[in-house]
C-alpha cells in the first residue's frame, strides 16, 4: 500500500523517467484510478527492453502493481529522486523490495526504466504472489549472453576464446483477437477469462464484468482476480464453444429466468442480464470473498511456501523439463506418493500396536488396520487437493490431477466403510454365537451383504460424477429400474421385509412352541423368505415371512409358566377323611415340586359327578421348553399315582367303561386293591 504523499503526488501527475522516484510514481500512478489519469499505455513505458508488445507490457505493467498491492510496504517517499543514483556497488540500479531482487530499476542513458530482465521475471514473481491467477506458462529457456568458442592460432594451438552469443530472430506474436463484449452469455464469458490470460492480461477490462455500481474499479480488479483463481485452483475447464450466443437467453432450469451458470460446480456463480449486458450477479460477487477462502484455506502465502519448499531441493534444475512437465512438478508429485503410503503404514502400525491389548480376532484386526489406513489416506488427500494449485499446473494438468484426488477419495471412503460393515458383522457374529442366537447369526451377513451393495452403488454415483458426467439421467435410470425390479419382485420384496419385521420384533425364536393360522408346532428355521415350524406330528410347515408378520401369533414358548389343568376323579367309595388328607398331601407335593408355582395353585374338592367325586388340580410350571413341560407332567402325576396307593383311594371309571372293564377281569381273581388296574382320568 502507498502512503499519503503518494497519493498527493499522483493529483499532479506528470509522466517521468529522470529519476527511480518519478518512473515508479508514473508506472503506479497510470494504473490508479484515484489518479484521475488512469492509462495503463503510458505506465506500459516505464518497462524497458524490446522483447514484448506494448499489449504484453500493459499486461506486465498492471502485473507489477499487483505484486507491490500484495507485498505492500511500499512508502513512495522512501524511494530516491536522484537521478544518478548509485546503489553500494557504484552500479546505476536501483532495487524496490529487498526480497525481490528480480525486480529492479536500471539508468539506461538519461532514463530509469525497469531493466530488460526484470520484465522477464515479472510472470515468475506474480506467481508466486498469485499462484493460480493464471495457467502457469512453461518459462522459455534463455540464450547465454556470450558462448565460448574453440578455435586454432598461428602456431596451431587451440584456443579458447569467448565470443557474444549469435541472436535469434524474435518469432512474430500473434495478437489475441478479443474485443470487449458483454452483449450474450458467450461474449461476457470470453471477455471475463480472454482479459485475464497471459498474452493478453488486462484485467480492468475483465472487471467490467463484475456488475457492482457499488465497488470501484480496484475492488472489480481484485474480485475479478479472485473469481478467475477459484475456477483455476477448482481445475475448471469452460467450454466457450458451449456457451449461448443468445442475447436473451434464458435458463429452463432455473424458472425460465435470464441467467447463465458457467459450470454446474459452482452453481451459485452465474451471469445475469442487466438491461442488455451479461454480468455476474450480485449475490455471486457477494460469495467470491468466501469462496475463495474455501479453496484457498491455506491461502497464497501458504501456497507459495509450499511451492519453494518443493522446488529448492532441485536447485537450478527444478524448471528443467521432463515429458512435459517441469522436474521439480515430477519429482514433487512422487514424493507425495511416496510420503503418503510411508504415513499410512507407519500410523496404522502404532495405532495397531498401542489397541493390542484389546481381545479381537485376527479378521478383526485386518478390519481395524484397513479402517485406519483408508482414513488417514482420506485426510492426506484431503491436505493434497489444498495444495495441488502450488504445483503451477496448467488448467487441463490440474483438472486432471484434481479428478484423480477426486476418484481415488471416493475409492478410499468405500473402501472404509467396506471394512466397517465387514467388522460390525463380525462382532454381530461373535455375540450371536455367546447367545447362541440362530436368527442373529443369520441376518448378520445378509445385512451386512446389503449394506455393502448401498456404500458400492452410492460410490459409484459420486465416481461418475466426479469424472465430469451428469449424473441425473442416470438417477433416473436406476429410479426407473428399482420400480421394475420391485413390480417383478414383489412377493420376495414383501417376504424379505416381513423378515426384516421378524427380526426387529422378535415376536419368537428358533424352538419356540407357536400356534398360528391354524399351524402349532415348534419353530425350526427363520430364513429370508420363510419360517419353517415343526408340527406335532413331526412334518414341517412353511409360511412365508410376509404372512408371518401379518398373523397373529401365540407364543407359547414366551409363557413364564405353563398352565397344567385335570380333574381327578375318586370313586364314591372314598371316605371324606381320606378325601381331605389326599388333597392335603396333593398340595404338599406341588408345594415340594422345585419347578411349581408356589404362590398361586388350586388343589380342591370341586365337584359330586354322576360317578365320582371330582377333586380339580390347577398348577403352573415353570419350564423354558415343552419338552420341559411332559417331564414336569411325568413327575407329579407318578406322585399322585403313589399318595392314592399309599391311601387307598380308589380312581372312577366312566359307567361306560364298566362292561368292558368286567370282560377283562371276569377270569382274573379278585384284589383287594383294585386302584392298581383301575386308569387315571382327566377332563
Amino acid at each position: 500500500m502507498f502512503s499519503t504523499v503518494s497519493n498527493a503526488q499522483f493529483n499532479n501527475l506528470k509522466f517521468s523517467t529522470k529519476s527511480p522516484y518519478r518512473t515508479i510514481v508514473s508506472h503506479l500512478g497510470y494504473l490508479s484510478p484515484s489518479s484521475g489519469a488512469y492509462n495503463p499505455e503510458v505506465a506500459a513505458k516505464t518497462l524497458g527492453g524490446d522483447d514484448y508488445t506494448i499489449e504484453q507490457k500493459i499486461g506486465l505493467a498492471i502485473k507489477l502493481k499487483q505484486i507491490y498491492d500484495k507485498h505492500g510496504g511500499l512508502d513512495l517517499g522512501d524511494i530516491s529522486n536522484r537521478r544518478n543514483y548509485k546503489n553500494e556497488d557504484d552500479d546505476p540500479i536501483y532495487t524496490i523490495f529487498e526480497d525481490i531482487p528480480e525486480i529492479y530499476l536500471i539508468k539506461e542513458g538519461s532514463s530509469w526504466l525497469y531493466s530488460p530482465k526484470s520484465v522477464r521475471e515479472i510472470n515468475t514473481v506474480f506467481r508466486r504472489y498469485y499462484p493460480a491467477a493464471i495457467p502457469p506458462k512453461r518459462p522459455q529457456k534463455t540464450t547465454p549472453d556470450s558462448v565460448d568458442v574453440t578455435s586454432k592460432d598461428s602456431t596451431g594451438k587451440e584456443v579458447t576464446i569467448r565470443k557474444p552469443s549469435p541472436k535469434k530472430e524474435k518469432p512474430i506474436e500473434q495478437k489475441p483477437n478479443i474485443k470487449f463484449d458483454i452483449s450474450t452469455p458467450k461474449s461476457a464469458t470470453t471477455t471475463f477469462f480472454g482479459f485475464q490470460q497471459d498474452n493478453n492480461y488486462h484485467p480492468e477490462i475483465a472487471a467490467k464484468v463484475i456488475g457492482s455500481v457499488e465497488l470501484s474499479l480496484e475492488e472489480r480488479i481484485t474480485l475479478a482476480i479472485k473469481l478467475k483463481q477459484i475456477y483455476d485452483g477448482l481445475g475448471l475447464w469452460i467450454e466457450i464453444e458451449d456457451i449461448p450466443e443468445e442475447p436473451n437467453y434464458r435458463d429452463s432450469t432455473r424458472h425460465n429466468k435470464e441467467i447463465y451458470v458457467l459450470d454446474k460446480q459452482l452453481p451459485d456463480f452465474y451471469l445475469e442480464n442487466f438491461k442488455g449486458k451479461w454480468m455476474f450477479s450480485e449475490s455471486s460477487i457477494e460469495l467470491i470473498e468466501n469462496k475463495h477462502r474455501q479453496v484457498f484455506p491455506i491461502g497464497k502465502e501458504g501456497l507459495e511456501t509450499v511451492g519453494s519448499i518443493l522446488r529448492k531441493p532441485l536447485g537450478n534444475y527444478a524448471r528443467e523439463e521432463v515429458v512435459g512437465l517441469e522436474l521439480w512438478q515430477i519429482t514433487s508429485m512422487l514424493a507425495m506418493i511416496i510420503a503418503a503410503w510411508l504415513a499410512v503404514m507407519l500410523v496404522s502400525s502404532a495405532i495397531m500396536w498401542i489397541v493390542s491389548w484389546i481381545p479381537k480376532s485376527k479378521d478383526e484386526s485386518r478390519y481395524i488396520q484397513n479402517l485406519i489406513k483408508s482414513g488417514m489416506m482420506v485426510i492426506i488427500l484431503y491436505y493434497y487437493r489444498l495444495i495441488s494449485p502450488s504445483l503451477e499446473l496448467t488448467i487441463q494438468e490440474l483438472q486432471y490431477v484434481i479428478i484423480v484426488l477426486k476418484v481415488y477419495s471416493i475409492y478410499q471412503v468405500i473402501r472404509f466403510f467396506y471394512n466397517l460393515i465387514d467388522l460390525w458383522v463380525q462382532l454381530w457374529l461373535r455375540k450371536a454365537n455367546e447367545r447362541d442366537d440362530q436368527i442373529q447369526r443369520g441376518f448378520a451377513p445378509f445385512f451386512g451383504m446389503t449394506a455393502k451393495l448401498l456404500v458400492i452403488l452410492i460410490g459409484l454415483i459420486f465416481t461418475v460424477s466426479a469424472l465430469g458426467y451428469d449424473i441425473s439421467g442416470l438417477l433416473t435410470g436406476l429410479s426407473i429400474g428399482g420400480v421394475a425390479v420391485a413390480l417383478a419382485a414383489q412377493d420376495t420384496i414383501k417376504n424379505l421385509f416381513g423378515s426384516i419385521m421378524i427380526f426387529m420384533d422378535r415376536p419368537f425364536v428358533i424352538g419356540d412352541w407357536v400356534k398360528t393360522d391354524g399351524v402349532s408346532g415348534s419353530v425350526e428355521q427363520i430364513g429370508l423368505r420363510s419360517t419353517r415350524i415343526r408340527t406335532f406330528e413331526n412334518s414341517v410347515v412353511s409360511i412365508p415371512n410376509s404372512r408371518m408378520a401379518d398373523f397373529t401369533i401365540d407364543n407359547m414358548g414366551m409363557r413364564v409358566f405353563r398352565r397344567y389343568k385335570t380333574y381327578l376323579r375318586v370313586s364314591y367309595e372314598t371316605k371324606p377323611d381320606q378325601l381331605d388328607e389326599f388333597v392335603e398331601r396333593l398340595k404338599e407335593v406341588v408345594r415340594n415340586h422345585p419347578h411349581t408355582r408356589k404362590d398361586f395353585f388350586v388343589v380342591n374338592l370341586n365337584n359330586i359327578g354322576l360317578y365320582s367325586y371330582d377333586i380339580l388340580f390347577y398348577i403352573f410350571f415353570e419350564a423354558p421348553t415343552w419338552s420341559d413341560e411332559l417331564h414336569f407332567r411325568h413327575e407329579i402325576i407318578r406322585s399322585i399315582i403313589k399318595i392314592a396307593n399309599d391311601l387307598d383311594v380308589e380312581f372312577a371309571i366312566p359307567p361306560s367303561g364298566l362292561d368292558y372293564m368286567m370282560e377283562n377281569t371276569a377270569e382274573k381273581p379278585s384284589s383287594k386293591k383294585k386302584s392298581s388296574n383301575k386308569p387315571f382320568g382327566f377332563m
